[in-house]
């Protein structure tokens, strides 16, 4: 079935959406601790991946990486009333977050290789050091891009 709208109720929608996200990119703001306790958590599990610890260690580490991580959508959720998928928003913020997290990994994998590879366990502890301070700061930027997109109209 196909519907045809005129112009000016085409507009009209146009504009309710474009509305809709102004104020979305308004309640966007991310609380200063979000990213820094982001970085700590992905950094630090990233550096303890790399070191080599028994598989029981891991386990309880995966537990508390991956609570913390809900605990962080949970509270972000509970201040600001929505989550956005930063995928979705535009392509800078696509390419933003794609970027951070091929960081991430990159930085990651030199952690693991000179870590369980060579035996080099401090190589992965300032990998993860970087990726914790990456996050913060990128994440910040990536905020910025995010609502810059939800400011343009559609």
């Amino acid at each position: 079935m196909e519907s045809e709208m005129a112009p000016r109720e085409a507009r009209a929608a146009l504009e309710v959406v474009t509305d809709s996200r102004s104020e979305m990119a308004e309640r966007l703001v991310t609380p200063w601790w979000y990213h820094p306790v982001l970085g700590i958590l992905l950094g630090g599990f990233m550096a303890v991946l790399g070191v080599g610890v028994p598989t029981s260690v891991m386990l309880g580490l995966m537990v508390l990486y991956f609570g913390g991580i809900g605990v962080l959508a949970w509270a972000y959720r509970r201040l600001t009333g929505v989550w956005v998928n930063g995928f979705e928003v535009g392509p800078r913020s696509r390419r933003s977050a794609t970027r951070l997290g091929a960081t991430a990994i990159a930085l990651a994998l030199v952690g693991a290789v000179f870590g369980l590879g060579l035996d080099l366990a401090w190589v992965p502890v300032c990998c993860g050091a970087a990726i914790a301070v990456v996050t913060t700061v990128w994440g910040r930027r990536f905020d910025a891009i995010l609502r810059e997109e939800l400011r343009e109209p559609v």
